[in-house]
Formats: C-alpha cells, sequence, structure tokens
C-alpha cells in the first residue's frame, strides 16, 4: 500500500474511525509508531528513521550503520573527523551523517545526508572526508554507511 493510500484512508476517516484505521494499519505492518515518548509520529514502513522526530523505531537517537564491506576500525576513524569538519567549518553538528555509493560503489563525499533530528539536508565535504572514504575501498551495490555524531 502506498503513502498515497494511506493518506487517502486516514483522509476519508472522521474523527472517531482514525484511531482505529491507524491501528488496523499498524497492526498490518503499513505504519510504524515512534516509541519516543515526546513523539509518538505514524510512519510508513518503508521509512527508516521518524519523520516526526528523526528517531529510530525504538525511539532511540539514530545510531550507526556500518554495512558489511566496511571495517569498523576504519569506520571509528570518521567520527572525529567529521565532528572536526563541522567544528571547522563553524557548523552545527549534525545528529549523524549518511553516505551512499556512486555508479562504482565508491563512498561518495558529495550530497551525503546530515540528519538534524527529522530534518535532513545534503552536504558536500572536502578531500580528508574524500580520502577517509576512499580507504574504507568499494561498497557492496545499495550501501550505506551512517556515522552518528551526537555521542
Amino acid at each position: 500500500m502506498s503513502d498515497t493510500m494511506i493518506g487517502k484512508a486516514l483522509q476519508a476517516a472522521n474523527e472517531q474511525q482514525e484511531e482505529v484505521v491507524r491501528e488496523v494499519f499498524r497492526a498490518a505492518g503499513l505504519l510504524w509508531q515512534c516509541r519516543s515518548t515526546a513523539c509518538r509520529f505514524d510512519n510508513t514502513a518503508d521509512q527508516e528513521l521518524c519523520q516526526g522526530c528523526g528517531r529510530q523505531h525504538d525511539g532511540r537517537r539514530i545510531t550507526d550503520r556500518i554495512p558489511p564491506s566496511a571495517h569498523p576500525d576504519d569506520f571509528a576513524e570518521l567520527r572525529p573527523l567529521l565532528t572536526a569538519h563541522f567544528a571547522d567549518q563553524d557548523k552545527q553538528l549534525p545528529d549523524a551523517v549518511t553516505f551512499t555509493t556512486n555508479f562504482d560503489n565508491d563512498w561518495r563525499s558529495y550530497d551525503a545526508t546530515l540528519h538534524f533530528g527529522p530534518r535532513t539536508e545534503l552536504h558536500d565535504f572536502d578531500d580528508d572526508v574524500e580520502e577517509a572514504l576512499l580507504a574504507l575501498g568499494t561498497a557492496l551495490p545499495g550501501e550505506q554507511l551512517r556515522v552518528a555524531l551526537h555521542r
């Protein structure tokens, strides 16, 4: 079921029916509700992070995603490098940074996703970050690498 179909069903429901419709969609696995007590936002099944607060399904802050192709030791070196990058540019430190791959399955230092709670923005990194990503080696098709910076 697509997001638009879920939206249409919720729009068609009156106030009393809406919670029942949401419960049915949650039971069917089409929606998941954020477990953060401050949020409780309903998200579609394909959303990894809550669109209301940016947290994970379990209500915890966004965490690292170490893909199988990356070695944990190399990954650990990215966190201080990224933290220094934002400090040097006098920019707000995001909660996390997600990197994707190019057509050759090399990690991209451009168009990285910065996570600020529920808000995201794209960012291009400098040569230092690009070199660190190249040191990780070639990724597997479709992998993503996420470094949590809120520690």
